[in-house]
Parts: structure tokens; C-alpha cells; sequence
């Protein structure tokens, strides 16, 4: 009877140890997800409140990506609800620096903006350009420094 009990555990030792997983090359799941996502950024509004947008279009300098803010929401865009104030007056737009911020030259009167238009236009540009500061001006007009409500 004992010899019958330790052939029985034997077998099934091996029986066990013949149903582990099997020793295999790595198995590569290919690349790892991008943390970089392709398009431009820029600020619309969703109930009076700066939402980001995401359009697939290649990298622009933040003068055309400005411009682009004042042509408005798409079709689409506006049909989820999205909406701007920055008035196509804006453009031509020039964004250069100064000191530690940033200087957006508008060809509008800079104070006639509503608050909402300077937000989309000053978290628009602090969204690439980091937290610096951004300054408005048109001639001898100026409105700034500013910072996106987000960035502060």
C-alpha cells in the first residue's frame, strides 16, 4: 500500500510539474503608446467657460494658430455647443516676447475685447508658450500682464 500511495504521488508530481506554462521567447506587444498627441491646441468656449479644443492640423506658429482662434468654432465644434468671442478683427496677429512673458500684437483695439475673447486668446497662448505672462497691445494699448485662469 505504500509503494501504491508513493507511485500515485510521483505520478501525480509529475502530471503537476507537466502543467506549468511553458518556457517561451519574450513576446513583444510592439511600441509603446505615444504620450504626444498630434494637432494644435487652442481655446473655445462651452457655457462661457475656456474648454480646449484639439483640431488634427500640423504645428503652426502661435501668429497662425491665433488667426485660426478668430475664424471660430467648425461646424462641428459649434453644433457641440462651442463658441468663441474673439472677433476675426483680430488678425494679423505677431507674437514675439517680452522680458519674461509674451507680447501678442493685435490689429483691434485691444480694450474693446470682452474678458471672454482675452481669456480663449491669452490661454491659447500660455497653452504652448507655458505660464509666461502674456501682454495684449495695439499701437500704444495695452492689457496685461495676463495669465490664463488655469495658469495662475
Amino acid at each position: 500500500m505504500n509503494r501504491l500511495l508513493l507511485a500515485v504521488g510521483a505520478l501525480l508530481a509529475l502530471v503537476l510539474a507537466g502543467c506549468g506554462v511553458r518556457p517561451s521567447d519574450v513576446i513583444t506587444g510592439g511600441p509603446a503608446p505615444a504620450s504626444t498627441v498630434e494637432g494644435v491646441r487652442f481655446y473655445l468656449l462651452s457655457d462661457d467657460q475656456p474648454t480646449v479644443v484639439l483640431r488634427g492640423l500640423k504645428p503652426m506658429k502661435l501668429d497662425d494658430l491665433l488667426s485660426l482662434l478668430a475664424d471660430g468654432p467648425t461646424e462641428a465644434e459649434r453644433a457641440a455647443g462651442l463658441t468663441s468671442e474673439v472677433p476675426p478683427g483680430i488678425a494679423p496677429v505677431k507674437v514675439g516676447t517680452a522680458g519674461d512673458g509674451v507680447l501678442v500684437s493685435l490689429s483691434t483695439d485691444v480694450r474693446g475685447l470682452s474678458v471672454l475673447a482675452v481669456v480663449q486668446i491669452v490661454c491659447t497662448i500660455q497653452g504652448v508658450a507655458g505660464a509666461a505672462p502674456v501682454t495684449l497691445v495695439n499701437g500704444e494699448q495695452r492689457r496685461g500682464p495676463l495669465s490664463c485662469p488655469g495658469y495662475r
